[in-house]
């Protein structure tokens, strides 16, 4: 076993440990507030109370997922050159390809899949093109985004998006981000379950009152960027509307420990219709 990949695993080790630590003391804190007075409160009829209000009835089931890892990659850059009718450039602090296409490409208003899903199958549109798939809860009708896919599951991160921009039912380009050289860090671990994670964002006043969660979506996230490498975990992704608002607010659950997980207020995922 090489030395960074050791230096890797005892990294995730007390990332773990942290989480641990975290999500005991807010366990202990919300059990306080669960149990005040009455005993047991039902966070259903609590959430009724708030007018919050679901889609659908969720899940109890649990599932399971890895810690992941990748190496920062220029794969884009090295091999934009493979790409045809567009102009492409390449933001090095992101790792991102943005394209800007030679000729807009027509694509139904209804169903904008069904064009994307053959323009980026073909290399020199999209590079890597097949190892994405079109993201309905992600997408808007301007920009319509897909998602890197492998055998171990969905990338709902940033890192793993192509996005594309369409104006007037017409294609006009894309910016792409790809996560390369993906590794198992550890062995399988069990995931709470879709319940869990929307409980664990109620009781964190994650969801405001009068709001209605439209999705979840259990994929992988970043947990954390060290050293050029990024750790990739399970995470519940929510998704919600608020009284008076169309905009879709998005949260998120790490799905091993249940803590809410709150990112850089420059990055929080926000989609507006």
């Amino acid at each position: 076993m090489d030395f960074k990949k050791i230096e890797m695993i005892f990294l995730v080790i007390f990332v773990a440990l942290d989480v641990f630590l975290f999500t005991s003391y807010m366990k202990s804190r919300n059990s306080v507030v669960m149990t005040n007075n009455s005993g047991h409160i039902s966070l259903t009829k609590e959430m009724d109370k708030d007018n919050i209000s679901l889609s659908k009835k969720l899940d109890k089931r649990t599932s399971q997922g890895y810690y992941l890892a990748s190496k920062d990659s220029h794969l884009l850059r090295n091999e934009q050159g493979k790409l045809r009718n567009q102009s492409v450039s390449y933001n090095e602090e992101k790792n991102q390809l943005n394209s800007i296409l030679d000729s807009p490409i027509l694509i139904a208003a209804q169903t904008p899949q069904q064009t994307l899903n053959r323009f980026i199958t073909k290399e020199h549109n999209v590079l890597h093109g097949q190892q994405y798939q079109y993201a309905p809860n992600l997408s808007t009708p301007n920009n319509i985004v897909y998602i890197e896919k492998r055998k171990i599951g969905q990338f709902y991160e940033f890192d793993g998006r192509i996005t594309f921009q369409i104006e007037d039912n017409r294609l006009l380009g894309y910016q792409q981000r790809y996560i390369d050289g993906i590794s198992v860090l550890r062995e399988k671990q069990a995931t709470i379950s879709e319940r869990h994670a929307v409980d664990s964002l109620y009781t964190n006043n994650d969801i405001p009152s009068n709001s209605q969660i439209r999705w979840s979506k259990l994929a992988y996230g970043r947990l954390l960027k060290v050293k050029g490498s990024t750790i990739y975990i399970p995470m519940w992704y929510v998704g919600f509307t608020t009284k008076g608002s169309k905009d879709l607010q998005i949260s998120k659950v790490n799905a091993f420990s249940g803590a809410v997980m709150k990112d850089d207020p420059n990055q929080q995922v926000k989609v507006s219709e």
